[in-house]
């Protein structure tokens, strides 16, 4: 085994998912030299698989265009094409039966919904809160049904009512299904990685990370790299933890959320969305609208919130697609998911997501973690992105501190981190106040203020009022 030894100490990101990508397109953005490493292919959950000329996402997978995700990717210069999902004639599935929507009850949830103030309901579960609406008969399903939609969990006894309601006053402006699927961000964030010089390798695992502060390295099966900051965003807590010279003692994160998804592959399109009312269940084409299918055919996802048995999930799925018109002879490609995950940890109620690991190991400066699992910010992929960009910036930043050490000029100190000063500062790349209320420079880059910016220059990002639209939306996740 080698050692690499180069000028200048990079940062290196274990894992190329949605998190790792971001985290290490925000470092090279920032002026940081990073290197990616993937122990198999770039993407994660979010690859796409083609099969026939169709396009299949893990699962059906949906962009906030409202959410953390989309300002993140914005912020990287990344503009997803995509199109609105086609809500138009949706249906409702009570009994069994594709009915109307109730239009009606949807404006009832919705008022409500506009009406509550995730802070306030920190601590209590999503039941809670929607038995407290004290809605009737179909309205009380139709709310829970928002919920699963929109959050893609199933046992809302176990989901933070603040999370919830976060997620459905979010999904009102909108979501997009994304052309191509969602390979189109994965080689979006590695091209906006390897513009700005970073170096992304496959089939590279990283063993574990050992070293000390502005000196770790990187231990993989064929080298040991030598870095200034480590991102760690390799999926779950436990293969973080594995990873780590310290092992965290992180307990009760809380169960998988996941779901069993039949992908279809049809020969001509026209089917409409539908969402299971007293049932955890949803369908939706999602081409077209979407550039997912070759033309003249469509493609639908069936999904059932919360994977039980593979054979039971896999009849009641086929069940709902028979309901709507889907017959099997229509059907040029097939895939069953069985127990897809779709996101890693579901707090408890009383946690939220602020109880989260932070990207930050207090204990260990200048390592970072990433993922759908990590800090404050998002659910779903929006989570991967902001985690992403936030332990991106702070390598660098780590980057500039370990170079401003050594560096005996002003302009070295400079070239040591060129452009990390003017992105730290950008609106929404900020961060909650120290405890203590200590103001150094490095307290001060994690909240995003510079310390030569006076307090009342710094912008906070706008946050619009909004609600939980009539209709119903496929909503983002994966990592």
């Amino acid at each position: 085994m080698r050692a690499r030894q180069e000028h200048g100490l990079p940062v290196v990101v274990a894992g190329a998912g949605l998190a790792g990508l971001a985290a290490g397109a925000a470092a090279a953005q920032a002026g940081a030299r990073v290197i990616i490493l993937e122990s198999g292919v770039v993407g994660g959950r979010a690859r796409t698989e083609a099969r026939d000329g169709f396009r299949f996402n893990h699962g059906p997978h949906a962009l906030f265009r409202a959410g953390p995700g989309r300002r993140v990717l914005s912020r990287l210069g990344i503009k997803p094409a995509g199109h609105w999902p086609p809500l138009w004639g949706a249906q409702a599935l009570i009994a069994g039966c594709p009915q109307r929507f109730p239009v009606a009850q949807a404006g009832l949830v919705a008022a409500r919904v506009a009406a509550a103030r995730p802070a306030r309901w920190a601590g209590a579960s999503a039941a809670e809160w929607i038995e407290s609406l004290r809605l009737r008969g179909d309205a009380a399903m139709l709310a829970e049904a928002g919920v699963r939609l929109t959050t893609y969990v199933a046992d809302l006894g176990r989901l933070p009512a603040s999370l919830a309601i976060t997620q459905m006053r979010t999904a009102v402006r909108g979501v997009s299904y994304l052309d191509r699927g969602w390979e189109q961000l994965t080689l979006a964030l590695q091209a906006r990685a390897a513009a700005d010089g970073a170096q992304i390798r496959q089939h590279a695992q990283v063993e574990h990370v050992a070293g000390k502060p502005g000196a770790w390295e990187v231990h993989t099966g064929s080298e040991v790299i030598s870095a200034a900051a480590v991102v760690v965003a390799v999926g779950r807590p436990a293969a973080a933890g594995r990873l780590l010279p310290p092992q965290p003692a992180w307990q009760n994160l809380g169960p998988p959320v996941t779901a069993a998804c039949l992908d279809l592959g049809l020969r001509h399109p026209g089917t409409r969305f539908v969402l299971g009312i007293d049932d955890p269940l949803y369908l939706s084409p999602h081409a077209p609208p979407g550039d997912l299918a070759p033309p003249g055919c469509g493609l639908v996802h069936v999904m059932r919130y919360g994977a039980t048995s593979a054979k039971g999930d896999r009849e009641q799925l086929w069940t709902l697609a028979t309901a709507v018109g889907v017959r099997r002879a229509d059907v040029i490609v097939e895939r069953f998911l069985p127990r897809m995950e779709v996101v890693t940890c579901l707090p408890a109620p009383r946690q939220g997501l602020a109880e989260r690991p932070p990207v930050v190991l207090p204990l260990s400066p200048g390592l970072f973690l990433a993922g759908d699992w990590v800090g404050p910010e998002g659910w779903l992929s929006d989570g991967s992105l902001a985690s992403g960009e936030r332990a991106g910036l702070l390598a660098a930043e780590a980057v500039c501190i370990s170079g401003a050490a050594t560096a005996t000029s002003r302009s070295r100190r400079r070239e040591a981190c060129p452009r990390a000063d003017v992105l730290l500062r950008r609106p929404g790349c900020t961060r909650r106040r120290q405890p203590t209320g200590q103001a150094d420079a490095a307290d001060m880059f994690t909240r995003g203020i510079s310390p030569a910016t006076p307090r009342s220059r710094v912008e906070k990002p706008a946050v619009a009022p909004s609600a939980w639209p009539q209709g119903a939306a496929s909503e983002v996740r994966d990592e």
